[in-house]
């Protein structure tokens, strides 16, 4: 079994041993969790072997301690057991010293020690040992030792102390991989380690059969864990509670939900109160549910118990769940009746998937699969299923039941298939699966074959691809089903400077505008729109407003609106919202997300902007070798417009222009405010001594800007035109270019700009950008910091905007503000713009 994760306790570990002067650390972790597979690795790693610590040892006192010897060995060793057989009578206290002495006089070679399960010890040599290890600097001996728990004890208290964490969800697939074999279904083993918790020690007991592992079979739900028979103590137990608490878990653990009120019932009848357990975070309530918090500790109850236990609480569970709980009587009634009707569960995982209660979905689904279907029920169902999944962002587990649904579909539910297919292929497979659109025909519903149209032509936008996009609004409107959402693509199109060879776009259905009962499909387009218009107030204002509707946008579509609102702010040039937007959007990430070639650009944007942030030039780089891995590679102007502006700020003016002019030649727009590389390509043609170069750029940039009237593209012709005159103007060209800018204008555009003064006019006393000259008594009066508040505040930038560009809190910026008016005596930021230009005319 190969050993997966552990990489910080490994590193720690490292560092411990790598000082070769003594010291100890103490991995503390559950039973199952992983601590002898680590102290292997660890011991692996140096060279040496692992002390491990029997328990039935402990009623032979100092039995540790001679057992620490041996492994020790050497000089150290032959003086420590010379100590032990002198001062076995001794005191704990006396040996303790003598032996700490000892390992200080003895000179030998820096060594290594790896205990597992240290706290198995007998209580002697615990005692003797806290003192021990506490004070090994300087006697070369490294010690790393493992533990269950030293909860309640003082030992060790000198110690480094880290606790080994469950395994991450990419961790555990990773171990399943390696358990199950390398041919297991993708989706099957996300499933399984879903539902194993990050618990190593169950993980690697599971076992499935090829059938299961490949996904053609339902998995058994709860997992199938099955224990080493030879072990004396089994590793995969049930752990030891109040036999109350245990009993109620037990009946848990046979079901993925119970009835919130039957439970309650159930524990009052043996005395106890369910709140105990929801209070510890052992069961969680949602609405009128209970379940386990944790999956691992469902298997080991479940595995713990005998068929006949089983049989037992199912009958039990069964019973409580008469009446309303239809679903969940018939999830216990299938163990007992194995041959009945399942159709219900099938339609209860529909309904709990669309709910967001994946597991519980899952587990009914596969419980469902597992026995006898009719077969047109059963593939309506699947897709329906696939379909929730999918919009709930489990995009491979919708792939897998879609999959499993077959591919001879009655019409009703075809296109929605297909709809559902192409989706989670996008995101899965990072191809756009093309030949999902020839399954609809001429009598299928024109709204149902629209969205399949207009969702692939989304798609293919979304890797950059523009021309297969184009043919799909194009076979919308040939085939007399465009409607409002074709319209709204046409005019995305248009204004990005694509044309669409349409005359019309056939109903006549008026492009809606953005309120609470907007469809979500047409409400992101019109965002869009808007947000290439510039609208970017209103884009915040709607796309916040659709974050919070009621009901809940499914996860698919609040990602898609996250990614809107990062996109508006990276293009509104507001440092301090992207990031915000990005952390808001990380945190409905799932678990074992790994962001493609679109998310690592959108991320790689967003740092682009904010000077705080030094991962771009990192982030330019994986996204250009996803979009080679992916198949994207109309992805790659966008990387290299990032590129070209990063080398343009670091001085390499040559690599700037070939990386933009790669940009522009892979994505030629009408419009130049939609990639935005322009200005930055004018400077760094002006920059590297092509000026004759940077003047017909500058002179096709402002042709550009007569036809499509930007707010961008008036700040990138004005401050090319800054650029394109340095060498005559100077510092005027760039005041001009000032001039231009408005106090609502983009934060980044006015970094930029002054970027570009400094770059572009020589450093020559009184030709640098500096704040406007204070009076003396200003001077005096005012820190450097304050000052600099004060230029940017003249500047006409808003605190947020100061806090960006001088990298400190929004906070900061109003405290030191608060001081400024106190020492100026103004009491408003418009008195302190007043008494500003009187004192830069003074």
């Amino acid at each position: 079994m190969p050993f997966i994760g552990r990489e910080r306790e490994v590193h720690l570990a490292d560092a411990i041993i790598a000082s070769r002067v003594g010291s100890a650390c103490l991995l503390t972790g559950e039973t199952g969790i992983g601590k002898s597979a680590l102290a292997r690795e660890i011991a692996r790693k140096h060279d040496t072997t692992v002390l491990s610590v029997s328990p039935s040892e402990r009623m032979w006192p100092l039995s540790g301690l001679s057992a620490v010897a041996a492994a020790l060995g050497g000089r150290r060793g032959a003086a420590l057991d010379s100590v032990l057989a002198r001062g076995r009578d001794w005191p704990e206290h006396m040996l303790a010293e003598e032996l700490s002495r000892t390992l200080h006089l003895v000179t030998d070679e820096p060594g290594v020690l790896v205990i597992d399960d240290l706290d198995e010890m007998d209580s002697s040599s615990l005692t003797v040992l806290s003192f021990v290890f506490g004070r090994l600097r300087g006697t070369g001996v490294s010690v790393v030792a493992t533990v269950r728990t030293m909860e309640g004890r003082h030992d060790f208290a000198g110690m480094t102390h880290t606790r080994i964490e469950r395994l991450s969800f990419d961790e555990s697939v990773e171990l399943a991989r390696a358990t199950i074999g390398p041919g297991t279904a993708s989706a099957v083993l996300h499933i399984v380690a879903a539902f194993t918790g990050g618990d190593p020690c169950v993980l690697s007991h599971v076992r499935l059969t090829s059938g299961e592992a490949t996904g053609e079979d339902a998995l058994p739900l709860p997992l199938r864990v099955v224990d080493d028979p030879t072990r004396r103590r089994p590793r995969v137990a049930r752990p030891t509670r109040d036999p109350r608490s245990s009993a109620l878990l037990d009946l848990l653990s046979v079901g993925p939900i119970y009835a919130y009120d039957r439970l309650s019932t159930a524990a009052a009848e043996i005395g106890f109160d369910i709140d105990e357990l929801i209070d510890a975070g052992v069961v969680s309530a949602h609405g009128e549910y209970a379940r386990m918090t944790d999956p691992a500790l469902r298997l080991r109850h479940h595995a713990a118990l005998s068929p006949e236990e089983r049989r037992r609480l199912h009958a039990r569970a069964a019973d409580d769940h008469e009446g309303d709980a239809l679903s969940v009587r018939k999830w216990h009634e299938s163990f007992l009746s194995p041959s009945g009707d399942r159709r219900h569960l099938l339609g209860a995982a529909v309904r709990f998937a669309r709910d967001g209660e994946i597991p519980v979905a899952i587990e009914f689904a596969e419980r469902a699969l597992s026995g006898e279907l009719e077969e047109t029920p059963r593939q309506r169902a699947l897709v329906e299923l696939g379909d929730a999944l999918v919009l709930q962002s489990h995009d491979l587990l919708g792939q897998h039941y879609l999959r499993r649904a077959g591919g001879r579909l009655d019409p009703d539910v075809r296109v929605r298939a297909a709809t559902a297919a192409m989706r989670a292929g996008t995101t899965v497979d990072h191809v756009v699966d093309d030949a999902l659109v020839a399954c609809s025909s001429a009598g299928d519903d024109p709204a149902a074959i629209e969205r399949l149209l207009c969702e692939s032509a989304r798609l293919h936008l979304s890797l950059g691809e523009v021309a297969p996009a184009v043919e799909r609004i194009v076979a919308a409107v040939d085939r007399g089903v465009a409607g409002a959402e074709t319209r709204l693509l046409v005019e995305l199109l248009d204004l990005a400077g694509i044309p669409v060879p349409v005359r019309h776009t056939g109903r006549d259905v008026a492009a809606p505008s953005v309120d609470v009962d907007t469809p979500i499909e047409h409400a992101t387009l019109s965002i869009a729109a808007r947000l290439l218009r510039e609208e970017y107030p209103a884009v915040r204002r709607e796309l916040r407003a659709l974050l919070v509707r009621n009901p809940r946008p499914a996860p698919m579509w609040r990602d898609r609106l996250l990614r809107l609102l990062v996109t508006a702010e990276v293009r509104a040039g507001d440092p301090v919202g992207a990031r915000e937007a990005v952390t808001a959007w990380r945190q409905e990430w799932l678990p074992g997300r790994e962001p493609d070639a679109t998310t690592t650009l959108l991320l790689a944007q967003a740092a682009s902007i904010d000077p705080a942030d030094p991962f771009a030039a990192d982030l330019v780089r994986r996204g250009r070798d996803q979009c080679r891995r992916e198949g994207t590679p109309a992805l790659l102007a966008h990387f290299a417009a990032i590129e070209g502006a990063l080398a343009l700020t670091d001085g390499r003016y040559d690599d700037a222009v070939t990386a933009l002019r790669a940009a522009r030649d892979a994505a030629p727009r009408d419009d130049p405010a939609v990639l935005r590389t322009d200005a930055d390509l004018i400077e760094a043609l002006w920059l590297s001594g092509r000026r004759g170069d940077a003047r017909r750029e500058m002179e096709r940039l402002e042709h550009a800007g007569a036809r499509r009237e930007r707010r961008w593209t008036t700040l990138a012709i004005a401050r090319s035109r800054a650029v394109c005159s340095s060498d005559r103007d100077g510092d005027a060209a760039f005041r001009d270019a000032e001039a231009v800018y408005r106090t609502d204008d983009a934060p980044y555009e006015r970094l930029r700009l002054r970027s570009s003064w400094e770059r572009c006019v020589p450093r020559v006393e009184g030709t640098t950008v500096r704040p406007a000259p204070l009076r003396s008594d200003i001077g005096t009066a005012l820190s450097r910091d304050e000052q600099e508040i004060i230029a940017l505040v003249e500047r006409g930038l808003r605190n947020r905007e100061i806090a960006a560009a001088l990298f400190i809190s929004l906070r900061s910026v109003e405290l030191r503000l608060t001081r400024i008016y106190r020492a100026l005596g103004v009491s408003s930021r418009a008195q302190l713009v007043a008494y500003l230009h009187g004192a830069a005319t003074a």
